[in-house]
């Protein structure tokens, strides 16, 4: 595709040129007497010879371009084949014209009037000019093709970095569900046989859709439902969840199980310390349309000042894999539009989610496959 787009920008170049020189010539023969074949037919032969000769200098550029001969041997090439082109092309042009004249004697006047050199004053200079557009527009095209080299580059590495953070969530669920589902088999077998079938629609999610990094909200409160009843199963009614969503949020997209994440920090900080168990408060709010909104998520619990102040900033030693994985994800998604905040507020935690702008745009492209 890049080279096709090459190649027509060159044909498109080409023809303004060498219409632009054509017309030139043009006003040059009307302007001292009324335009005939006999003195069109000298220019047309010319413009032919000239535009045959850009050819013929574009395929030596292009020969030469795999070739490393520094700056002074540029300016070397540009310099020797402008004037070996133009001196060839002058040649060619006289001998051409020695036959018409000798075939009508209209053309004699020309061709007497056209001795060798009389062409080359015009185009060794046009030639320069020909070759020196032709390199700037090359290395221009040179450097978007590696630019666009990196990006492709930089691409592969955040997703690969992406897929790499995902990937660290499911073991810790996967280990999480296997030892509830073992204590329960002997207990509660009923109990057991609902939490593998929940078990089985969360590893679905985290496995389908070809790894997606990034799914609409709707998708993530599916699968927040199904963890909650998961978790019921153990805890009964020491825990309790409730939703407030703004409808207009559901199609927006965020990073793949980032509510799942939150729960499961508000569950094993909060209300798995909690003798009376505890509750926990979604709220999703639109804040500036379309892209700017909040997901707060409340539980009960206590955390630390020192704590709350080492989560904000980001500090894995001090809160663990989980937010730090959500941040930099979130930082890989989104730049600086995402960010997650980390409250105690009275008697309950309170973890925000801040989006203010939309995803990048190479956050929108799907992964390689693996």
């Amino acid at each position: 595709m890049q080279q096709l787009q090459a190649n027509q920008g060159f044909w498109l170049y080409q023809s303004l040129g060498w219409s632009l020189f054509a017309l030139v010539q043009l006003l040059v023969l009307t302007s001292d007497e009324a335009l005939s074949w006999h003195n069109a037919l000298p220019a047309l032969l010319l413009l032919l010879l000239a535009f045959s000769g850009s050819l013929l200098l574009r395929l030596f550029w292009q020969r030469l371009s795999g070739k490393t001969v520094g700056s002074a041997g540029t300016l070397g090439y540009w310099l020797g084949s402008s004037l070996l082109l133009a001196i060839l092309l002058d040649i060619a042009h006289y001998w051409l014209l020695w036959p018409l004249a000798a075939l009508h004697p209209e053309f004699a006047g020309l061709f007497d009037a056209q001795p060798p050199g009389a062409k080359f004053v015009m185009l060794w200079p046009l030639y320069l000019a020909w070759s020196a557009l032709y390199l700037m527009l090359s290395r221009q095209q040179q450097l978007r093709h590696t630019q666009q080299l990196q990006q492709e580059s930089e691409l592969r590495l955040q997703q690969s970095q992406l897929q790499s953070l995902l990937a660290q969530l499911n073991p810790h669920f996967m280990f999480n569900c296997i030892n509830n589902i073992r204590a329960l088999i002997l207990e509660d077998p009923s109990a057991a046989r609902s939490m593998l079938a929940h078990f089985a629609d969360m590893l679905r999610y985290q496995i389908a859709a070809d790894q997606q990094v990034l799914v609409p909200l709707r998708s993530e409160l599916a699968v927040a439902e199904d963890y909650i009843a998961l978790m019921k199963i153990q805890f009964e009614e020491r825990l309790t969840f409730t939703t407030q969503v703004d409808p207009t949020c559901l199609g927006l997209q965020l990073p793949k199980l980032t509510l799942q994440l939150l729960l499961e920090n508000a569950i094993k900080h909060g209300i798995n310390l909690n003798a009376g168990g505890g509750h926990i408060q979604l709220e999703v709010r639109m804040t500036k349309a379309p892209h700017a909104w909040t997901l707060s998520l409340r539980n009960t619990g206590q955390i630390k000042q020192s704590l709350i102040e080492h989560s904000n900033s980001s500090t894995e030693t001090q809160v663990g894999t989980g937010l730090v994985n959500l941040r930099q994800r979130l930082k890989l998604l989104f730049g600086t539009e995402a960010r997650v905040d980390l409250q105690q507020q009275q008697a309950d935690v309170v973890a925000t989610v801040t989006f203010s702008g939309p995803p990048l745009a190479i956050a929108l492209q799907s992964p390689e496959p693996q």
